[in-house]
Order: C-alpha cells, then structure tokens, then sequence
C-alpha cells in the first residue's frame, strides 16, 4: 500500500522478473520434459514394433524349417502305416487253420485221374451278423477245373471231405460242388468245388453238395 500522498506510477509490465524460479524458466522445462516424454514413448512403441517382426521373422523361420521336418515325419507315418498293414496282414495268415502251400499238396494228393484243375483260389473274410456276438473268421478254398466223368468228381468230393486237413478242429466246414453244362462236343464237364471253414467252435461239421 502506498500512502495517497506517493502514488506508485510503476508499470508492471517493464520490470524485470526477480523471482527465484523464473516462470519462463518453468514453462521450459516443462516443454522439454514433454517432449521428451513423447519421445520416450514414440522410442518405446519403435522398439516393441521392432521386437514383434523379429519374433514373426524367427516363427516363420521355425515354420519353414519345421515343415521340412513334418513332410518328413509325415513320410515316415505313411511307410509305419504301410508297413504295420503289412504285420496284420501276415498275422491273419499265420491264423489261418493251415498253411496254404501244404493245403494246396492236401488238395493235389487227392485228385483222382481224369480231373483237371484250372484254378485254386484261397480267400478269407470276416463275417460278423447283427446281434450274434463277436465276428467270425471264413476261409475259402474254390477249385474250378475240368472233369469227363462224374463219378470222378464225387470221388474227389468225398476224398475232401474225409480229408482231416481240411477239417480243422473250432471250424465249421461245408464242402460244395457246382457244375455247369457239359460240352458234347468233348464230353467235358466244367466243375466248381467250394470248400467253406467258418470259425465257431460250437458248430458241427456239415457236409452236403449241390449240383
């Protein structure tokens, strides 16, 4: 307060700041401070860009390397699968009730003269019928062949049928004749003999033909 008598004619405005912390001062630092803020973050936000195409650069290497290693891997599964196929396959046929080159000199012992076998066929199956248990192991043996007299034929039905090879104990087994028309011209008589073994030991043997 300055006495009426001294009015102060002072102008604010043209006098030197003497504070202690001046205010431009301030107003500098304070700019400063947030820029380098903004740096800071900008600095920030670079290097977790740069940090993030790194590790998709380093994952698509991984990709590219480890696709080589499962077309590999994908190769050797196939040949695994190729070969425990080829396990089952050999394990059916250690199962079968025989062994086939023994069945087929089973089969050539008793041919009688004056037949001719065309064809031998060995084949399985594996039967399973709706609400009847587990499923049941077939094997067949078909024999196609030329004959001139029949009882030549029934005498080789009846020769495979009292065979014991051909019989295997737990099958049930069907022995079959089918013959087609005979030629006149040669007397030849085309025949079919299907010798039929169906897993189950409870069954018994049946023994028919058909003609």
């Amino acid at each position: 307060m300055q006495p009426y008598w001294r009015p102060d004619f002072k102008d604010q405005s043209t006098l030197p700041d003497i504070k202690v912390v001046r205010t431009d001062f301030i107003i500098n630092c304070m700019a400063v401070a947030l820029m380098l803020i903004a740096v800071f973050v900008l600095l920030q936000s670079e290097y977790r860009a740069h940090v993030l195409r790194g590790s998709i650069a380093n994952m698509e290497q991984s990709i590219r390397i480890s696709e080589a290693d499962d077309n590999l891997n994908l190769k050797e599964s196939e040949r695994f699968r190729g070969a425990a196929q080829s396990v089952e396959e050999l394990q059916r046929f250690f199962r079968a009730p025989f062994v086939v080159h023994e069945l087929l000199v089973e089969v050539a012992s008793h041919k009688p003269e004056g037949l001719i076998f065309s064809r031998v066929i060995f084949s399985e199956s594996l039967s399973k019928q709706k609400g009847k248990g587990a499923a049941k192991m077939a094997y067949t043996i078909n024999i196609a062949g030329d004959v001139e007299e029949l009882t030549v034929l029934a005498e080789f039905k009846g020769a495979l049928q009292a065979s014991p090879s051909l019989s295997p104990e737990g099958f049930a087994v069907v022995v079959d004749e089918l013959m087609q028309q005979r030629d006149t011209k040669t007397g030849i008589t085309p025949f079919q003999v299907t010798i039929s073994l169906v897993s189950d030991a409870s069954a018994t043997s049946r023994k028919g033909g058909k003609k």
